[in-house]
């Protein structure tokens, strides 16, 4: 190797874990948690609406287990917090999804009807279950009502032993 190479290669290395901090970072600030497991993405991808991209945490996935089906609602249902809008089928148990916000359904992820697998392989990026329009009144809440992951991590370590949470 030449001394240009192996000079370029230390600064490759040497800048790398930076950019990857960065972007864990970004991701992460976005992504809110409900006690009962499920998480919040705000997408603004229309500016007009405030949509939100919903799915479960991977630490609801790997409770639950394989999932081998998803029953998801349909486009332009209308749902409060709380209200169950998906089931998810394991082989271990069926398990409710929740709300975590009042919402109307704007999309599914219609990769689960043929690929349930992917909330298991993916559950922040391909295993995501909905999109909702939210008003700004529950945007500006979202801060406040749910947790960020550091919240979730520390809520999780708290509830260890308890073993239902």
């Amino acid at each position: 190797m030449s001394a240009i190479s192996a000079f370029l290669f230390r600064r490759t290395l040497q800048f790398q874990p930076i950019r990857q901090l960065h972007l864990t970072k970004c991701l992460y600030q976005e992504r809110y948690f409900t006690k009962k497991h499920e998480w919040v993405q705000i997408i603004d991808t229309n500016k007009k609406q405030n949509e939100i991209r919903i799915g479960i945490s991977d630490y609801a996935q790997r409770a639950l287990g394989d999932v081998v089906y998803c029953e998801l609602p349909a486009i332009g249902t209308k749902f409060k917090c709380d209200d169950t809008f998906a089931t998810l089928e394991s082989v271990k148990a069926v398990s409710d999804c929740y709300m975590p916000i009042d919402g109307e359904v704007s999309t599914v992820n219609e990769k689960l009807k043929d690929e349930a697998d992917l909330i298991n392989k993916s559950s922040y990026e391909n295993g995501w279950l909905i999109q909702a329009i939210i008003d700004d009144k529950n945007k500006k809440n979202i801060p406040s009502t749910l947790m960020n992951e550091k919240q979730y991590e520390k809520f999780l370590e708290a509830n260890k032993e308890a073993g239902d949470h």
